[in-house]
């Protein structure tokens, strides 16, 4: 799902709409610069999906837009 809201909103409409349910743990994406992004995708968000990954725990992934774009734009991701 994408939206054009604020990441808040987002994270509100797809639980309402069931897309994250109430027993996920939700990875957050919301870096506005590169190194940042790269610390986070590469480091704190991929431990935490690895660690999730190895107890059976349901995830979300949540990217804000600014953070989309910079993947978008970066080939290195």
């Amino acid at each position: 799902m994408l939206t054009g809201d604020k990441l808040e909103t987002a994270e509100n409409i797809a639980k309402s709409c069931k897309l994250i349910q109430s027993d996920m743990f939700v990875i957050t994406i919301s870096d506005k610069n590169e190194e940042d992004l790269t610390k986070n995708l590469l480091g704190t968000a991929m431990d935490k999906f690895k660690e999730l990954q190895a107890s059976k725990h349901k995830k979300s992934l949540l990217v804000e837009g600014e953070s989309l774009t910079l993947i978008f734009n970066n080939p290195a991701f």
